[in-house]
């Protein structure tokens, strides 16, 4: 009997608790590990700030940017962010003040589960020919006795990537190709006027 009870409050504190941090679990899906289910995504007061990323027209490869996590009127406890490439995570987050790398550095999470809001988070942009961005996130509002509140797999806007060598790429060839039919109509003699 004391082994099930014993059994039992291990099991409520893992269900209960991630005061200093998402699980690596919780990398997959950008959903805590927490019971009961996400909240709807329409309720949610939160936002990932990333203006500074839109205001440039997106990202630069290897540029370090400023986003900020914020709840509007609302705190929140706990929170896990990562940039996302399709499935695939891309970039990497710096420790800051309240928050910590996570998912091999490709994700942010907090260090503690006091009230917060506005928080910065220092992302470095992937390499170049990444290609488009969405960062995905969750955030715990509530995880106690009295209930689970959260919002798991939020996300912001598509975030483009600029400056890079894809689109040159692109340019050259489409270049190339017009060169090569100049070419062609000089050959046979045709104007090309």
């Amino acid at each position: 009997m004391i082994a099930i009870a014993a059994l039992f409050l291990v099991c409520l504190a893992y269900v209960q608790a991630n005061p200093t941090g998402a699980p690596p679990a919780a990398c997959v899906n950008i959903a805590p590990g927490h019971g009961g289910s996400s909240q709807p995504i329409a309720n949610s007061s939160y936002s990932l700030n990333v203006s500074q990323l839109t205001a440039a027209g997106g990202y630069t490869p290897g540029r370090t940017y400023t986003l900020v996590l914020t709840g509007g009127a609302s705190q929140y406890k706990g929170l896990l962010v990562q940039g996302r490439r399709g499935t695939i995570p891309v970039g990497s987050f710096a420790e800051g003040n309240l928050v910590k790398p996570a998912c091999s550095n490709t994700a942010v999470t907090h260090t503690n589960n006091t009230l917060k809001n506005n928080v910065p988070l220092i992302w470095t942009a992937p390499a170049a020919g990444t290609g488009s961005v969405v960062f995905s996130y969750a955030v715990v509002e509530q995880n106690n006795a009295t209930g689970n509140i959260y919002y798991a797999t939020l996300t912001s806007p598509v975030i483009a990537e600029v400056g890079s060598n894809t689109s040159v790429a692109q340019s050259s060839m489409t270049s190339l190709m017009l060169l090569m039919l100049l070419g062609m109509f000089a050959v046979h003699g045709i104007a090309a006027y």
